[in-house]
């Protein structure tokens, strides 16, 4: 089994980024945080089918080998951008509906 070093450093530095953030906030990572993070690996993961889809039908087994790629990447960091969006216009909304 081969692990590509981009893969291998994103997963170290996903393991140390909680230790480094305790130790300078004394807080826990938010959820949100974790949210995007998740977000991003399944549209990347799951990019290949849009990518690829005749290959993905003839085989729909390869989506556990296979990724999206670099247009997978700029799928995922495109719908985390949404979703961050998306959730600071709710969080205006809350607020503006609490001082009302």
């Amino acid at each position: 089994m081969t692990i590509s070093a981009s893969l291998a450093v994103m997963v170290i530095a996903l393991m140390v980024l909680p230790l480094i953030y305790k130790l300078l906030t004394g807080r826990a990572i938010p959820s949100f945080f974790w949210d995007n993070i998740f977000l991003y690996f399944v549209i990347w993961k799951l990019s290949y089918i849009v990518i690829h889809p005749k290959l993905f039908l003839d085989m729909p087994m390869s989506i556990l080998y296979f990724h999206g790629g670099s247009t997978g990447k700029v799928l995922g960091l495109f719908f985390v951008f949404l979703n961050i969006l998306m959730s600071r216009n709710l969080l205006e909304q809350r607020r503006s509906m609490e001082h009302e």
